[in-house]
């Protein structure tokens, strides 16, 4: 559990709430939720299983916060990813030994991510992780940590972890931290009478101006 973290204060709901308005107003950017890949493939970051149903269902909108060909989506992009960059300060901060660990000794929001809307039934019903080794912008294999703002509340609807036997609240405005690894595999718990609005991403080992080069490189 020392490695599962969560943050909250006014700030993290004006968040939240900001990315339910955006969310609402934007259909444009609305796309069918995919896990690790188009076709939501197990051998990328989720567990193998003997269901035939797809890992996640949801609608998703994906932000770059350093793409200001959209004015709108970067602002929010650009606020959500300095409100995570900071909770991460505090982060590491109760845990020093972390970063002291962690390779090159530095760590960074990844400027892509997801804001991810679970239907009534809906979810990331299969275990998994959010590290990997497939090859993609986002460069998983350097992926440390995870995290999760929750954007509503909602009763018994929000993150179950596996090996720690915890399910975090979905509670608004909350932001949890938690390792990328198989050591924190977790799902989404379904809730089958409310929709659900989060935002996620990752923090990578690493610096962001290096990761910025690669990326234009590429």
């Amino acid at each position: 559990m020392q490695l599962i973290a969560r943050y909250g204060n006014a700030g993290f709901e004006a968040l939240a709430d900001g990315v339910m308005a955006f969310f609402d107003q934007r259909s444009d950017l609305q796309r069918p939720g995919v896990a690790f890949g188009p076709q939501g493939n197990p051998a990328d970051g989720a567990c193998a299983g003997a269901s035939a149903e797809p890992a996640k269902v949801s609608t998703d909108i994906s932000l770059v916060a350093i793409d200001r060909s959209d004015p709108e989506a970067f602002a929010l992009a650009e606020v959500i990813v300095r409100g995570v960059g900071a909770a991460l300060e505090r982060y590491l901060q109760e845990r020093p030994l972390f970063r002291a660990c962690c390779p090159e000794q530095s760590l960074f929001v990844n400027p892509i991510f997801n804001l991810q809307r679970y239907a009534p039934g809906e979810g990331f019903r299969q275990w998994h992780c959010d590290w990997t080794l497939s090859d993609e912008a986002t460069e998983p294999q350097a992926r440390v940590l995870a995290w999760i703002l929750y954007c509503n509340s909602l009763p018994d609807g929000g993150t179950e972890f596996h090996w720690q036997d915890h399910h975090e609240e979905a509670e608004r405005g909350r932001l949890v931290i938690f390792p990328a690894g198989p050591s924190h595999i977790h799902r989404g718990r379904v809730n089958h009478q409310h929709s659900k609005t989060i935002a996620t991403g990752w923090i990578n080992a690493g610096s962001r101006a290096a990761y910025l080069q690669r990326l234009a490189r590429g």
